[in-house]
Order: structure tokens, then C-alpha cells, then sequence
């Protein structure tokens, strides 16, 4: 028996509706819906809390059902690939984060590195923090307000000592100050990020 039949087996064996089930999974009838119609299948958090709502054990939700079993190997390997990318991106991270922290003597090493090729460290690291921000799991931030109030600061800070002063008010200027203004934003959240990501960082690695 599919896990589909499976829900509606148990749920009307408790005389319950699709409502009744959602309301104490906390979710939403349709997705009990899409369950029971075999449209999706629930996390294995959820799946842990079906069980035991009907008192039955993972292995008779799971037993017979082997395209569901298969969909979870496949989540199971997606998220790990996942994992793998995000952990590159931190350290990538934590190297554009040095970067910035040893910025004034980069005048130095620019010296005896070609400009074409700061101009791909600088893709990179901007390249991995936009895929570390969308592949951090925001609900584990519990302090979201401070994250943001972090960045914040740090961005005040990195304009106050590093936007530039007496640029030309014309369209070379403007263009240079939002250039500028857009680079302490990055770098601001780079920062932010190599601290409250990782406790993220921290679990995925292991």
C-alpha cells in the first residue's frame, strides 16, 4: 500500500477529516490533500510527527512505497550537495572577509597582481555570498532583528572610514559614489554573514 492510501486508511480510521489532521500537524488541509493524493510527500521532520499522530511506526509509513523512498534518497543526496556548496561559500566568504580586513595594503599587492585578476576574486567572493545568503536556513536565525542591525552598524562603520570625500559632483562622480556606496553594502554583509552563519556552517560541515 502506497503512503497515500496509508494516510487516508488511518485518518478515516480515526474518523477525522483532512481539516481535522491539519489542524493538529499545524499545516494546511491542502497539503494533507496533496499527501493523501500522492501529489507530494512530507519532510522527515513531519513524518516523524504523522507517525505519531497514528501511533504507527516510520517503517509501516514507509514499507511498500518505494517511490517515496527513492524521493527521500534523492532529498537526502540534494541536501548534501547542498551542504557541500554552502560550506565552499562560507570559507570563500571568510577569504573576501580577510580581504576586506587586510584592504589597506592591497594598494601594495596590487602592485605585483594584474587588475584583471582582483577583478575575479572580486566575482567570486560576491558570486559565493549570493549563494551562501540563499542557501542559509533563515528560520534557524532566531534573532533576525539583530542580524539586520548588524549589517547595519558594520555598513555605517565601513562608510564613515572608507566612502570616498571630495568626488566631483557630475555623472563620473555619482557614478563612482554609488559604485562605492554598493561595495561597503557587500562588504558589510560579507562580514555579517561570516558571523552569524556560522553556527550553520558549523553543522553542515560535520
Amino acid at each position: 500500500m502506497k503512503f497515500a492510501d496509508k494516510m487516508k486508511l488511518y485518518r478515516r480510521q480515526k474518523e477525522w477529516t483532512q481539516q481535522d489532521v491539519a489542524e493538529r500537524l499545524l499545516i494546511s488541509r491542502k497539503t494533507i490533500s496533496s499527501w493523501e493524493n500522492g501529489r507530494s510527500y512530507p519532510d522527515i521532520f513531519m513524518l516523524v510527527q504523522i507517525s505519531d499522530l497514528y501511533h504507527v511506526s516510520l517503517d509501516d509509513l514507509l514499507r511498500e512505497d518505494h517511490e517515496m523512498i527513492n524521493n527521500y534518497k534523492e532529498e537526502h543526496t540534494m541536501n548534501k550537495r547542498v551542504d557541500k556548496i554552502f560550506v565552499l561559500c562560507y570559507f570563500l566568504n571568510i577569504i573576501g572577509a580577510v580581504v576586506i580586513v587586510l584592504k589597506p595594503i592591497l594598494p601594495f599587492l596590487s602592485n605585483y597582481l594584474p587588475k584583471p585578476l582582483f577583478t575575479i576574486i572580486s566575482f567570486i567572493i560576491v558570486s559565493s555570498l549570493i549563494i551562501l545568503v540563499s542557501y542559509a536556513d533563515w528560520s534557524k536565525i532566531k534573532n533576525k532583528p539583530g542580524f539586520w542591525i548588524t549589517w547595519l552598524i558594520i555598513t555605517l562603520l565601513e562608510v564613515r572610514l572608507t566612502f570616498p570625500i571630495n568626488v566631483p559632483i557630475n555623472d563620473n562622480g555619482i557614478g563612482y559614489i554609488c559604485g562605492a556606496l554598493t561595495g561597503n553594502i557587500l562588504v558589510a554583509l560579507c562580514l555579517t554573514c561570516t558571523v552569524w552563519l556560522y553556527p550553520q556552517f558549523k553543522k553542515r560541515k560535520g
